[in-house]
């Protein structure tokens, strides 16, 4: 038992890299933020208070009381109409609220996973949705982006066709932390070989929502046309607000009584979150709100690119196809994890690598996020990071 623990302390402690260097950040002060990748609190919409008071006026006692265990019925509903908006159909599919993706991941994981049986993800990739993976399953095994940029679908059938997978945990859209979003030829193979191997893809699509729905088809909906079993997530965090803590996910019909047996003793968010969640989707605010975001952070996202090419030196590299929220940046022959606090120092902040590689080692790179800084602060804090990285280049030679 001492050694089990000792093996998920471990591992948690990985998983929970990248608190840790946002949470430094955070606490440094007068940092340009590139770490943090929770929405910018000066997009918050005021018109969410208008929706609050009018969710407590309509349906008073209603909004305070214990939600049903997958949400409410008329949240469900809508929340698929918003997703018709986004270019989502499932036909068929069920929506299940969660209080948060991650804990989306926990249910399904609890229902799947064993100890005979394991998980495949892309690495790098988000942190804390592994960690679920890993306790209720054998092992988690990644598949290397080539050029942190693209999914070698070759790999993935490898890695298949080697070990017992039950479960493919993927994030095809504005991927994080490369912002990479995976073709439709790409997401077609994965259906594919998801199907011939009887492995269930869990699609982490949270970042749709950031790009306004301008992305390819689903994989879920690709599997879905051929009866084979998914589970889509999405979350309201990135365009509502991440205190409302609302995530859903779409499964088949038959999935659901099971998810629902698992969740039936666990509380989602509130229904007083849901009702204003609601109430901004059939108001129509919501996707208009959508709208308005895709097209900031598609100019906050173009401000670091160019930023990046004035200012890095020659031997950084990066996804040019980066979209989204986030670009993952190589510097070769710097150290990125060892010049953190002079960053810091310096003004701004990021996230090192290492907090996204789990099987391999890369101390040359970085996640810059832009959920945070708008277009000036991006490009002073790109010019800041890009003299401390050359000053740490000088001092090597």
């Amino acid at each position: 038992m001492p050694n089990v623990i000792t093996d998920r302390v471990a591992v948690a402690e990985k998983y929970s890299l990248l608190d840790e260097y946002v949470i430094m950040v955070v606490k440094a002060g007068n940092v340009i933020d590139f770490a943090s990748g929770s929405p910018d609190p000066r997009l918050f919409p005021k018109e969410v208070r208008e929706l609050a008071q009018r969710v407590i006026n309509e349906y008073g006692a209603e909004a305070f009381s214990y939600p049903p265990p997958l949400g409410l019925r008329k949240l469900r509903n809508a929340i698929k109409s918003l997703l018709n908006e986004l270019g989502v159909s499932i036909p068929g599919s069920k929506v299940a609220i969660t209080s948060g993706a991650v804990r989306a991941i926990e249910l399904v994981s609890t229902l799947l996973l064993n100890e005979k049986t394991g998980a495949v993800a892309e690495e790098p990739t988000y942190s804390q949705a592994l960690y679920p993976l890993y306790v209720m399953g054998r092992e988690v095994k990644y598949i290397k982006l080539k050029n942190y940029k693209y999914l070698s679908t070759e790999s993935l059938a490898k890695v298949l066709r080697e070990h017992h997978i039950k479960i493919y945990y993927t994030v095809p859209t504005g991927h994080n932390p490369t912002g990479a979003t995976f073709s439709s030829s790409i997401r077609s193979e994965v259906a594919e070989l998801v199907r011939e191997r009887d492995v269930l893809i869990i699609e982490d699509d949270v970042y749709r929502t950031v790009l306004g729905g301008e992305a390819p088809e689903p994989i879920s909906a690709i599997c879905a046309k051929h009866s084979h079993p998914y589970v889509y997530l999405g979350s309201l965090s990135k365009v509502l607000a991440p205190g409302f803590r609302i995530a859903y996910m779409l499964i088949p019909e038959g999935l659901f009584p099971h998810i629902r047996a698992i969740a039936s003793n666990a509380l989602t968010s509130s229904p007083l979150n849901m009702l204003i969640a609601y109430e901004a989707i059939r108001s129509g605010f919501l996707i208009k709100r959508i709208r308005e975001l895709s097209r900031e952070f598609k100019e906050r996202m173009k401000a670091l690119k160019d930023s990046l090419t004035d200012y890095m030196p020659d031997c950084a590299s990066w996804n040019e196809n980066a979209e989204g929220y986030y670009i993952f940046i190589k510097i070769k022959g710097v150290n990125m994890i060892k010049i953190f606090n002079d960053a810091l120092k310096a003004g701004v902040g990021y996230v090192p690598g290492d907090a996204f590689l789990y099987n391999s080692v890369d101390d040359e790179t970085a996640r810059l996020c832009i959920a945070r800084p708008n277009t000036e602060e991006i490009s002073e804090g790109v010019k800041k990071l890009a003299k401390v990285i050359k000053d740490n280049i000088v001092n090597l030679n």
